[in-house]
């Protein structure tokens, strides 16, 4: 069928994204036909309703087929993947058809396991390539995977075992965790004990090519890990054992569009954390469409990953570069802590992308605030850093000038693909604007006030993308109804006719729009409202300060809230806060508060202020490093808390509330 528009060629987001806002089905039905390999063609793309869509109704096919078995006959001797671990001096390699080869063979592994279309695989290993591995076996077979987070303690595992309800457990023995080794085995096998489902299988992938026998039996020799020895896991499958003398699979099951990939999950950091559903055939059309225009990945392209393969982003970082037919960089180590081994990939393997959090460069910026050590490496390959994840302060951005490297900020969410962002880096980017809205869906920004759709710029509103549920979307959640009415109550009741974000932004007078808030996090100043980043932009900027988060609390008129600041002290700061506390709270307060700049959104009537500045030593997080802002704004106001499902690091709760009640005793 001749559609009056069609997909540029070479990508033009304009053309596209006029397209799309004028004819939103016959757009997804060109990057059905154009991005995706059926098996067996579809016979409608669009069916269903608004709020219950079905995309590319009919079709077959599969999802290993499309990103791995397509490159073997172009790329089978290209690397798929590196694998680099600097702090154990480890690296490992696989190309296009090597890895083909582990996957058919782990794929009839798990049929002799009798896993089955639908059944439900968790995956508990760091990032390498045997976790792409199982990845790919389970999508080759049908089954649903879902990989887990290392930051887990052995409850918020166990919990995630009984929310899931696996089928089989993949793992491994040893991973990293502040550059040190971190014994799985222990920690799965007590979330194991704790859990009362049942698992039929749990296979171990014993990492002696990573750690040998002779460093597994030191570290366990350690004092502080005696208690570890002699841990097994009752019945346990040893990888490599089970994988022997087994016939590849080389077929692979025929999925009906609608069949989902993985189960993956929001962050959290507002209530419980909640299980998506990924559907194939909308899955594969995001890999084919925005990597390749929004993301701008080439098939010459080497990409650098350092964010885990326990979330959305990650997972999908590596099956784009999959479909694409690129080059992988696999980062195992701690993000948590600063390092110049980034540096040193980009310039061992002429990286082209990376992408990763702003919390590397944050870390950087605290040890190196001049950049000056990025100047010792080759980064002239590095065409963009793609970071995602959280809000990002223009702190970061102008350290990231000082590399000389351009930055796609972009704004998602892990109940969408990709939302927000400058496609294709054809456009300019813009100071703290997350880019223009992709093609593939219509966004908009609701008034707070009347909730109708707002037509003049630096207007602060909710974000809503007008329904039908795209592609670009996740279609259901776990255990919802037929009637999908958990979905319902959480994103489409809100607004009729729209999926609510839970986001506030504005857009300026060019069409760049700018994410700046969670909507439960805006602070009444009695005379208007103020998002808690355009505080939080500011702190950051004083050198006393390595991070901060501002939370709304109630004020003594209850016509308006009070802004609190609770702040990381940089380190040589952290003597004189020590001699004299109130003193230094109460200068940094006043400096804070000189230094604001009113702007369109937030102008001088609007009394923006911050009424209490106090000192921690770390920011309550969730797993997926976004911090916990309900949590402290109770502490202050001394009411009962709730604590996120998804809540790293539950046993320093106490001395958050102490170091607040230090604070208010000044």
């Amino acid at each position: 069928m001749a559609y009056k528009y069609q997909l540029s060629k070479p990508f033009n987001y304009f053309k596209d994204k006029e397209f799309s806002n004028n004819d939103l089905i016959s757009f997804w039905d060109e990057i059905g036909k154009k991005y995706i390999k059926w098996d067996k063609m579809y016979t409608k793309v669009y069916s269903g309703n608004e709020k219950k869509p079905q995309w590319y109704n009919g079709g077959l096919l599969n999802l290993c087929n499309n990103v791995l078995d397509k490159n073997l006959k172009e790329n089978g001797n290209k690397i798929a993947f590196y694998h680099e671990c600097p702090s154990k001096n480890y690296s490992n390699k696989v190309t296009y058809f090597e890895l083909w080869e582990k996957v058919c063979v782990f794929s009839r592994v798990l049929k002799n396991l009798n896993i089955k279309k639908g059944d439900v695989v968790m995956i508990l290993m760091p990032n390498q390539i045997e976790t792409i591995v199982a990845m790919l076996s389970c999508v080759r077979i049908g089954a649903i995977y879902c990989t887990c987070p290392l930051h887990l303690n052995s409850k918020m595992i166990a919990d995630k075992i009984e929310y899931i309800k696996p089928k089989l457990i993949i793992s491994t023995n040893y991973a990293i965790i502040e550059s040190d080794y971190l014994y799985l085995i222990s920690l799965l096998n007590d979330a194991i004990l704790i859990s009362n489902l049942k698992i039929e299988n749990i296979i171990i992938y014993d990492r002696i090519d990573f750690i040998n026998k002779e460093k597994q039996e030191s570290f366990l020799d350690r004092p502080q890990n005696y208690k570890f020895k002699g841990i097994q896991i009752e019945k346990a499958l040893d990888w490599d054992e089970i994988c022997k003398n087994v016939e590849p699979l080389v077929e692979y099951e025929l999925l009906e569009s609608s069949s989902p990939v993985c189960i993956t999950f929001s962050s959290g950091t507002t209530g419980v954390s909640k299980g998506f559903i990924t559907e194939t055939g909308s899955f594969i059309a995001h890999l084919g469409y925005s990597y390749k225009n929004n993301y701008g990945f080439r098939e010459d392209d080497i990409l650098f990953a350092s964010i885990g393969l326990g979330w959305a982003f990650g997972q999908n970082t590596i099956f784009g570069s999959l479909n694409h037919g690129c080059s992988l960089v696999l980062y195992e180590g701690n993000t948590g802590m600063a390092s110049f081994d980034y540096y040193k990939l980009i310039e061992k393997y002429k990286i082209s992308l990376f992408l990763c959090s702003p919390l590397p460069f944050r870390l950087l910026q605290n040890i190196d605030p001049e950049a000056e050590v990025s100047k010792q490496y080759n980064l002239s390959s590095l065409r963009v850093i793609v970071l995602g994840g959280e809000i990002l302060d223009s702190s970061i951005l102008n350290y990231i000038e000082k590399i000389g490297v351009r930055v796609m900020d972009m704004y998602g969410q892990s109940e969408c693909f990709v939302l927000l962002t400058s496609p294709s880096l054809q456009l300019p980017s813009r100071p703290k604007s997350a880019g223009v809205p992709t093609s593939g869906l219509n966004l908009y920004i609701l008034s707070l006030e009347d909730k109708q759709p707002i037509t003049k710029p630096f207007q602060l509103g909710e974000f809503v993308v007008k329904l039908p549920l795209t592609p670009f979307h996740i279609q259901g959640l776990l255990y919802d109804d037929e009637d999908r009415t958990l979905l319902n109550e959480k994103y489409l009741k809100k607004y009729p006719g729209y999926f609510n974000t839970g986001d506030l932004g504005y857009f300026d007078n060019d069409g760049y729009y700018y994410v700046v808030s969670r909507a439960d996090d805006v602070i009444n100043s009695g005379n208007g409202l103020i998002y808690n980043s355009f505080f939080e932009d500011t702190i950051q900027y004083n050198e006393k300060v390595f991070d901060n988060v501002v939370v709304p609390v109630t004020s003594d008129d209850p016509s308006k809230q009070d802004a609190v600041a609770f702040i990381i002290l940089n380190d040589k700061f952290k003597k004189e806060y020590d001699e004299n506390p109130k003193q230094f709270l109460n200068t940094l307060k006043n400096e804070i508060n000189n230094s604001i700049v009113f702007d369109a959104i937030i102008t001088a009537e609007t009394n923006a202020s911050i009424k209490h500045v106090a000192v921690l030593f770390d920011i309550p997080k969730s797993t997926s490093n976004k911090k916990i802002r309900s949590i402290l704004a109770k502490m202050f106001e001394e009411k009962e808390y709730f604590v996120p499902s998804s809540m790293t690091d539950i046993h320093l709760l106490p001395q958050y509330e102490n170091q607040i009640k230090f604070y208010k005793s000044l």
